[in-house]
């Protein structure tokens, strides 16, 4: 770790998705560095950023990244990960491709349990593995201004400096698995804090209460939430943007239910939860915006 302290480190990213090449933009425009990014569809800049494209090596092998100090991943899902880290098949992971003394940082909402087992794999062959997952969504990631609950990093590691180009919060955490513990926590929240939301305004709404008003008192009053303080706009208009969908609500769902097995123990609301999501995508589909359960309550549901 010396060393990254003398010299700038060689960056990596994995997953080149909505929210990783925003992540893997601002980690060049923050840093003034190279990076390069594996992704199997050879991703594509936005036209309008304003940043030198020769900055970002694009590649679908993992192979290029065999000289890198530290990769980032962001990831579907722990299932990802765990190929990317361990390889399949015929194909090497970077257990096998990075070299002793480099770090991996994974930003995917994974299981706490499954980053703890790829950490003692890892640690193995002289590789750091941390958690380091992030909120705040698409907008606030093109922003670099995204919350990042990192485990296993106090704030004066030199890692962090990677970390803060992409976010405005970052909160370490104690171990390893902590930063996924607490997305698992979160996202959680989250989607049964939607249906809550969701509910109570098509209650409201079927009663004749205007959006306008129900947003006024609701935030400033005790029932107001982050989903009641920035999306009530969001539901009024009814288009079609999507910022989280319904498919990867109902995931992070089901990563709460498997982590809470995981460590002895359920939560009876988190059931009925998942029931609603998984009712919510059979009836508008898995790629909306899960804001959309709104359409799928009350006597004018879909």
């Amino acid at each position: 770790m010396e060393k990254f302290r003398k010299q700038k480190m060689n960056i990596g990213f994995v997953g080149a998705g909505k929210m990783g090449l925003p992540i893997a933009f601002n980690i060049v425009r923050k840093l003034g560095q190279p990076i390069t990014v594996v992704d199997p569809h050879l991703p594509k800049l936005p036209d309008e950023l304003d940043i030198d494209p020769a900055m970002f090596n694009f590649s679908s092998s993992l192979h290029d990244l065999a000289d890198c100090d530290v990769v980032i991943l962001c990831l579907p899902d722990s299932k990802v990960v765990s190929v990317v880290v361990e390889g399949r098949d015929n194909l090497l992971g970077l257990s096998e491709i990075l070299r002793a003394g480099s770090t991996i940082i994974d930003s995917s909402s994974s299981i706490a349990a499954e980053t703890l087992r790829l950490a003692s794999l890892l640690a193995t062959r002289g590789i750091a593995f941390h958690d380091a997952p992030v909120s705040g969504g698409l907008a606030r990631a093109w922003k670099g201004e995204l919350t990042v609950m990192v485990g296993g990093l106090d704030g004066l590691n030199p890692l962090m400096k990677i970390i803060e180009a992409f976010a405005t919060k970052v909160v370490p955490l104690e171990k390893t698995g902590d930063g996924h513990v607490m997305k698992t926590a979160n996202n959680y929240l989250l989607a049964a804090n939607i249906i809550s939301f969701a509910e109570a305004l098509r209650f409201a709404r079927e009663a004749g209460i205007s959006f306008e008003k129900f947003g006024e008192v609701v935030n400033s009053s005790s029932g107001g939430s982050y989903v009641s303080l920035n999306k009530i706009e969001t539901v009024a208009r009814d288009d079609d943007s999507v910022s989280f969908t319904t498919a990867l609500i109902a995931k992070d769902v089901r990563n709460f239910i498997e982590s809470c097995a995981g460590i002895g123990f359920e939560l009876p609301m988190s059931a009925h939860v998942s029931e609603l999501w998984e009712e919510t995508i059979r009836k508008v589909g898995p790629d909306v915006d899960s804001l959309k359960i709104y359409r799928t309550l009350g006597p004018s549901a879909v």
